[in-house]
């Protein structure tokens, strides 16, 4: 009864949830086995009533320790379950009805109003903010660039670079320093890697 006959399960469809792109089907059964038992657990805490108060303590410990992993199995599962809804609804394409329908009828909702802040914040800001949009590093970080005028010593997230006028050198492009000198026109491109 109090073993880990439900919470190896779910504790495993929940490693399955993560690790898998579309949706599971909601395991109603298992967290409702778990709640069950938490349940029992509660009503035995409370019925203890031993004449030896060292026992009395020692059940309570093991129960409250039993209860907690319970719990943290079923906070996990609806953890991993949200941040797949949350990702789901914050992509372009909307879940199809049969995804739909693997989600309990909490989740429907959550997905539903949290797919509607996402669409109210696209409206109201650039493009460029979208949370859906992907990230790209860039493919050359290192630029050449060719000394116009005398710069001197410049201090740069990779250190110090002396920067005289006609000398080339290869320096980061994402270094705001090196980006604000080239706008500037003191540096000049020539090639990047």
């Amino acid at each position: 009864m109090y073993t880990n006959s439900v919470v190896r399960p779910l504790i495993d469809t929940t490693k399955r949830t993560r690790e898998t792109k579309s949706t599971l089907f909601y395991e109603r059964d298992k967290v409702q086995g778990l709640c069950e038992e938490i349940n029992l657990l509660k009503q035995v805490t409370e019925v203890v009533n031993d004449n030896n108060e060292y026992l009395n303590q020692e059940k309570k410990y093991v129960y409250n320790t039993i209860q907690k992993t319970k719990l943290n199995a079923i906070q996990l599962y609806h953890f991993q379950r949200i941040q797949k809804n949350k990702d789901a609804a914050s992509r372009e394409t909307r879940l199809t009805q049969n995804e739909l329908n693997r989600l309990s009828d909490r989740e429907q909702s959550f997905y539903k109003k949290y797919e509607q802040l996402i669409q109210d914040y696209k409206s109201k800001c650039p493009e460029s903010l979208y949370i859906s949009n992907e990230l790209h590093a860039p493919k050359r970080p290192y630029v050449v660039v060719r000394v116009i005028e005398n710069v001197g010593e410049v201090v740069t997230k990779n250190g110090i670079i002396e920067l005289l006028k006609g000398s080339q050198t290869m320096v980061r492009e994402a270094d705001s320093i090196i980006a604000k000198l080239i706008k500037m026109g003191y540096l000049k491109k020539i090639d990047s890697y």
